[in-house]
């Protein structure tokens, strides 16, 4: 692999790094759902979600100083790979074959765009 090559692997490690952190702040409100609306776990899990999302901001911010606005933002999409793990793993929620599906064709398309982006 090229240097030009290895830096950008390593940004979009970053980026997807960050991809996850943002998809952990759904899962935060989500749980913030299940609790006593005001109770303190309703906050707590609220503020988890508000500091998920402000890391995420702080990485998303320095990506694009890296990468182009096109690359960065479908890789975004890879939100739903882990949102769908998510409510698999942590909340039991049953995953139709359409989803899988779904994403299958969201992760085959970042792949293209990534490597079709010199």
């Amino acid at each position: 692999m090229t240097g030009k090559a290895e830096m950008k692997s390593k940004h979009l490690l970053v980026l997807h790094t960050g991809v996850l952190i943002y998809s952990v702040s759904a899962v935060f409100i989500k749980l913030a759902a299940g609790t006593g609306l005001f109770s303190l776990r309703f906050f707590l899990f609220c503020c988890l979600s508000l500091l998920s999302l402000m890391l995420y901001a702080l990485i998303w911010q320095r990506v694009l100083n890296f990468l182009a606005l096109s690359t960065a933002y479908i890789n975004r999409s890879a939100v739903f790979l882990w949102n769908t793990l998510f409510s698999f793993f942590v909340f039991a929620e049953k995953i139709t074959i359409k989803q899988i599906a779904g994403v299958i064709v969201i992760i085959v398309g970042v792949m293209l765009v990534v490597s079709d982006d010199g």
